[in-house]
């Protein structure tokens, strides 16, 4: 009965650490919402490609969430960010620039298309 406490602890232990830290994004301080952010983008793409743009738009600042979706039968597809941003109150205030978005579609080889901006609503 012994050895099988450890087998038991180590996962539970591994679960709430891995909570604890995926929703770290997610979480709102003062001043600061969600915004839902699409590009639409054209080409031919290869998995590891998609893979690859989904994951830098994953590392940009301020975005906590980032979907990439492809119609390989269109050769189109669409990014979906979801940015966790602050109010700007000051001069020096940081916002979210849609251009870096463009310039990773561009990077990874597709031609950006169509931009739009909307309001998050959680479930």
């Amino acid at each position: 009965m012994n050895k099988k406490i450890p087998y038991l602890v180590i996962p539970l232990f591994l679960c709430f650490f891995n909570n604890l830290f995926s929703q770290e994004k997610n979480i709102l301080g003062p001043n600061e919402f969600f915004t839902m952010h699409y590009y639409t983008f054209e080409g031919n793409g290869a998995q590891d490609k998609l893979d690859a743009m989904e994951q830098s738009l994953s590392a940009m600042e301020m975005v906590s969430e980032a979907k990439v979706k492809f119609k390989s039968e269109k050769n189109m597809g669409q990014i979906v960010l979801v940015v966790k941003e602050k109010t700007i109150t000051s001069e020096g205030d940081k916002s979210f620039s849609p251009t870096s978005i463009k310039q990773t579609i561009l990077k990874s080889g597709f031609t950006p298309m169509e931009y739009s901006v909307g309001k998050y609503e959680r479930k």
